[in-house]
Parts: C-alpha cells; sequence; structure tokens
C-alpha cells in the first residue's frame, strides 16, 4: 500500500505540473495529505490481546548484546547504504537527461508501480532461494542500474523509463526481504530492539552517502 501511494502521488504531480504549478507548490500542497495521514494513524489503537501477548522488554543500547550473525547483516547494510544516494538524485539525473519536468514524477510513479506488482513474488521467491541470495542479485541489479543511467545517451525517454522500471524490480526484490532476514537473525524477544538499530544505522548512514554523492 505504501508503493500503491506512491503511485498515485507522483502521477497527481505530473498532472499539476502539466498545469502550470510549480514545484514549490506542490510540496505545500503535500502538507495537506501528510497532516490528514498523521491525524488516521493516531486514530489506530492496537488490539488489547495483542499487546497483552507481548512481553514488555527493557531496551538497552548494548551494541554486544545483538546476534552475531545480525551484526554482520547489519555492517553489510551500512556499508552498502553509504555507497548508496537520496533517490532525489535518480530524478534529477532523469531530468538532465532530457525529461521533461512535468514527467519526472511518472518516473518515480513507473518505480512504485513495479515495486508494488512484483513485491510480493519478488520477496517470496526468498524463501526458495534464500534470503542472503536475494538480496546480493537485488543488490547487484542495483550497481547495474546506476551504472547504466550514468552512461545513457540524453534524448531516449523510452530508455529512461525502461531504466527506472528495471530500479523498480531491485526494490520488489529487496524491501521486504531486507527487513524478513532480520527477523530470521534475532529471536522474537529482540525484534523491537534489532529493527530499530536496522533503521538507525541505514537512516545515518544515507545522510553522508548522499553528501558525498552530491
Amino acid at each position: 500500500m505504501d508503493n500503491a501511494g506512491a503511485v498515485l502521488g507522483p502521477i497527481l504531480a505530473a498532472v499539476l505540473l502539466g498545469y502550470g504549478f510549480k514545484v514549490r507548490d506542490l510540496f505545500v500542497i503535500s502538507i495537506v495529505p501528510a497532516v490528514l495521514c498523521l491525524g488516521m494513524s493516531l486514530l489506530i489503537r492496537e488490539p488489547k490481546n495483542a499487546l497483552a501477548e507481548v512481553r514488555r522488554g527493557k531496551f538497552s543500547w548494548n551494541f554486544h548484546n545483538l546476534p552475531i550473525e545480525f551484526k554482520r547483516y547489519l555492517l553489510a547494510v551500512v556499508v552498502f547504504t553509504l555507497g548508496n544516494s537520496s533517490n532525489m538524485f535518480l530524478l534529477l539525473r532523469a531530468k538532465e537527461l532530457g525529461l521533461p519536468e512535468a514527467q519526472v514524477p511518472l518516473a518515480w510513479a513507473t518505480i512504485s508501480a513495479i515495486a508494488t506488482i512484483f513485491g510480493t513474488p519478488l520477496s517470496a521467491l526468498s524463501d526458495k532461494f534464500g534470503r542472503i541470495r536475494s538480496i546480493a542479485a537485488g543488490w547487484l541489479a542495483y550497481g547495474l542500474f546506476y551504472l547504466s543511467l550514468g552512461f545513457s545517451p540524453p534524448g531516449n525517454p523510452i530508455l529512461l523509463f525502461g531504466l527506472f522500471a528495471f530500479y523498480g524490480l531491485f526494490l520488489a526484490a529487496t524491501g521486504g526481504v531486507e527487513k524478513a532476514i532480520i527477523a530470521d537473525l534475532a529471536p522474537s524477544a529482540m525484534l523491537g530492539i534489532v529493527y530499530g538499530w536496522f533503521n538507525l544505522a541505514s537512516g545515518i548512514m544515507l545522510l553522508p552517502a548522499s553528501i558525498i554523492f552530491g
């Protein structure tokens, strides 16, 4: 559903840009759905029986208590994220290669649409072929995408949309698997902690990665 929303939003943005709206106007308009989503999330209540079944453990910043296999995986994620960058650079590159401004959001809609359609079946393949193999294949596809986008000739929108669709396959193949492997590497009582470490580490590394890339 997250990816589905990321399809409708860019399409709406492309329509507004086509009618003469400025990019700054779109950022202002986007505040409205953001506030609505925040309000709806505050109305959600977890089932009491589900909360009763959860064993509340005390959170600890002690990294040494984490499972060794999770630490190795987290190190790989940190290294990969440091070589990553904000997806905004991809859209800037598409515009640099001649994609009209009104069509740039459609490139992101293409990524999200492919991720929405293929996310579940590609993630399910990791149950058969293994999490590590699936992630490694996805990361290899990521590298091929960046190389192809870097050396793409300008003025070829069909090629650009094809590349962005390929990038959507990377997200579909790795998005769920990267999180599913965490559940495999840590006991259920520590899932909240390890997922927190995963998002903290990848989020922190994305900032210097984007600065270096930029």
